[in-house]
C-alpha cells in the first residue's frame, strides 16, 4: 500500500510542512547584489549582517518564514539566502523565475530563449539547486516558488517566459508569484495562465493592493487566485485609506482566504537595522495590530499572517534532489 506524501514546501534549508512555517512575510527581499548596467534606482540590498539582526529580531517576536522574490540573474544569491536562514532561525523560501527585464542590465540571454529553453533553465535549478550554490558548495540551495514579472500589459510581457512558467508549474505543482505593475492587466494575465492549463489555486498576484478594486479582487478570488497584499510601510500608497478597507471588504465578502500579506521590503529604507524605517517588526506592530484591532477570530488572523501563503507554497511533488 503506498503511503500518501504530506505537502511540503521547499526552503534554503530543505522541506518543511506548512503548519510548521508560522507567520510568514508573503513576499519581500533579503539580499539583492547589485548588477552591471542595471538602472541607478534598481534595489541593492547587501547588508546581510543587519538584514541577519533583523530577521533575528522577527524570528524572537514569533515570526517565521520570509519569501525571498528575488530571481536569478538579476542579484539573488542563494548561499546568502541559506546563511541568514541558519544565523536567524527563520526559514526562508527561495526563487527560481525571473524579474522585470530592466533589472539585469545589458546581459539577460533568459529574455531571448524560447519557452522551452526557459523551462529547462527554471527546472534544472527546482532539481539541482540555484545555478549559482552548485559551485564549491557542499550542498545546492534549491527554490520553493517560481518568482515571474509581468509588465503593465499582456503585450509588453514576455511572453515566451510565462509559457516556460506555466509549463514548469503544471510538471511541478510549484506555485507563481506574479509581480504585477499595481495590478494592471490581473484579469487578462488570469485568463493567459487558463489557456495554459494552469490552475489559479496556484497563482499568487503580488501589489495588488496597489489597485483597490474591491470588484476586481473578488473576482480574483473567487477564481482561486492568493492575493498579496504588501503597501502598509509605504504612505504614498495610503494604506490606511485603501488596503486597510480593502481587507475589511475581502473579510465581510467570505475572500479571507484568499488574501496573503507581506513588506517587500527591497528598499533598504525599510529596514530598521539599515537605518530605515519601520523595521521588519513593523509585521507585527503595523500589520498585526491592525487585523487585531478588527476583532478578527485568531484562525483569520493566522491565514492571513502566513496560512494562506503557505498552503499555497506546499506541493506534494516529490523530486529526485541533486
Amino acid at each position: 500500500m503506498n503511503e500518501t506524501r504530506q505537502p511540503q514546501i521547499m526552503t534554503v534549508l530543505g522541506p518543511v510542512s506548512p503548519q510548521d512555517m508560522g507567520v510568514v512575510d508573503a513576499h519581500s527581499h533579503l539580499y539583492i547584489a547589485p548588477i552591471p548596467g542595471a538602472p541607478p534606482d534598481a534595489p541593492v540590498l547587501t547588508d546581510a549582517a543587519g538584514v541577519a539582526r533583523e530577521l533575528a529580531a522577527f524570528r524572537a517576536a514569533g515570526g517565521g518564514a520570509v519569501v525571498d522574490c528575488q530571481p536569478g540573474g538579476c542579484g539573488r544569491d542563494g548561499r546568502m539566502l541559506r546563511r541568514l536562514s541558519r544565523q536567524s532561525g527563520v526559514h526562508v523560501v527561495a526563487a527560481t523565475g525571473f524579474h522585470r527585464q530592466l533589472y539585469y542590465g545589458s546581459e539577460a540571454p533568459l529574455f531571448d530563449m524560447s519557452a522551452e529553453a526557459a523551462a529547462a533553465v527554471f527546472m534544472d535549478e527546482i532539481d539541482d539547486g540555484l545555478l549559482e550554490t552548485r559551485a564549491g558548495e557542499a550542498e545546492a540551495v534549491y527554490p520553493g516558488v517560481i518568482k515571474i514579472a509581468a509588465e503593465a500589459t499582456l503585450e509588453s510581457s514576455p511572453w515566451a517566459l510565462f509559457e516556460a512558467a506555466a509549463d514548469v508549474c503544471r510538471r511541478t505543482g510549484y506555485a507563481i508569484e506574479m509581480h504585477t505593475e499595481r495590478g494592471a492587466a490581473a484579469e487578462g494575465f488570469l485568463a493567459f495562465f487558463h489557456e495554459q492549463g494552469v490552475a489559479a489555486e496556484r497563482l499568487v498576484f503580488c501589489h495588488v493592493d496597489k489597485r483597490p478594486d474591491i470588484g476586481l479582487h473578488r473576482e480574483l478570488a473567487r477564481a482561486g487566485v492568493l492575493l498579496e497584499y504588501d503597501t502598509f510601510f509605504r504612505p504614498k500608497y495610503e494604506p490606511e485609506r485603501h488596503v486597510w478597507p480593502l481587507i475589511g471588504e475581502m473579510i465581510a465578502g467570505g475572500w479571507a482566504g484568499h488574501v496573503a500579506l507581506a513588506t517587500d521590503m527591497a528598499d533598504p529604507a525599510l529596514w530598521a537595522e539599515l537605518g530605515g524605517q519601520p523595521g521588519l517588526l513593523g509585521f507585527f506592530s503595523i500589520i498585526r495590530q491592525g487585523l487585531v484591532r478588527m476583532a478578527l477570530p485568531a484562525a483569520m488572523i493566522d491565514g492571513l499572517l502566513g496560512g494562506n501563503i503557505a498552503r499555497r507554497l506546499a506541493t506534494g511533488e516529490e523530486r529526485q534532489r541533486g
